[in-house]
């Protein structure tokens, strides 16, 4: 997990694949069940949608005959993600409603957060901005109160979506500044990156070509070091344009 937050992706893997083969050799369904959860957040993450299906899918199946109902709820939740971002929008809400409602019963406020934080995401793809913003204001007011920095800075991330969707780039922009701060303090090299990729938008928005530059080389070289490819490929695809309509001027 260490690994995993600093984006050294290769050594979480290897750590969490020590830990999937002495619990299968020790016969330990729950702790079999964490490890496939936790492979399938970093093949997700390198954009490899169906490995981490396939191991969240797993994880689900051992919880479920466990009745661990937390573990579960998590493992929906990481399914709602894996349809969102294939496009699926109805399965990815179900996923998230599901994860939700046992979070829900279970009082488990960590979880509770991450499901309204991932229901406010699906609510900003439809053109829900108001319903998405009341859900990512419930996911940071929860973080706040149980001082999960991480959930902050996720929170304040999506909320700057919102703003820059609605054209208030200012109010955006100290959103996205609040998100890097926080993922700079914990040393979350893909919070970074994602963060400088929001603020390159701003910057490009207002017509800062060079500081939108700066921007987006440095969430290219964060992705590029955290191995997520796809992303690399985004946000050079970005910067490429930058320089066309340089040239074109």
């Amino acid at each position: 997990l260490i690994y995993r937050t600093r984006g050294d992706l290769d050594g979480a893997e290897e750590m969490f694949e020590k830990s999937l083969a002495i619990n299968e050799r020790l016969g330990r369904r729950e702790g079999m069940a964490a490890s496939f959860g936790n492979l399938g957040l970093i093949y997700r993450t390198r954009g490899d949608l169906d490995g981490a299906e396939e191991l969240f899918e797993k994880s689900l199946a051992i919880n479920e005959r466990l009745g661990r109902r937390e573990v579960m709820a998590a493992a929906y939740g990481n399914l709602g993600l894996i349809y969102e971002t294939r496009g699926d929008l109805d399965g990815a809400e179900e996923m998230f409603e599901k994860a939700l409602a046992i979070n829900e019963q279970l009082d488990w406020r960590e979880g509770m957060a991450n499901a309204s934080g991932n229901l406010g995401s699906i609510y900003r793809t439809r053109g829900d901005l108001d319903g998405a913003e009341e859900m990512h204001e419930k996911s940071l007011a929860i973080n706040e109160r149980l001082g999960r920095r991480e959930g902050m800075a996720n929170a304040y991330g999506n909320l700057g979506l919102i703003y820059e969707t609605r054209g208030d780039l200012d109010r955006a922009e100290e959103l996205f500044e609040k998100s890097l701060a926080i993922d700079e303090q914990l040393g979350r090299s893909k919070g970074m990156a994602d963060q400088y990729a929001n603020l390159g938008s701003i910057y490009q928005a207002r017509g800062d070509l060079d500081r939108a530059e700066v921007s987006w080389r440095k969430a290219r070289d964060l992705y590029a070091e955290v191995g997520i490819e796809h992303r690399v490929k985004e946000v050079q695809g970005l910067l490429d344009s930058l320089v066309e309509s340089t040239e074109s001027n």
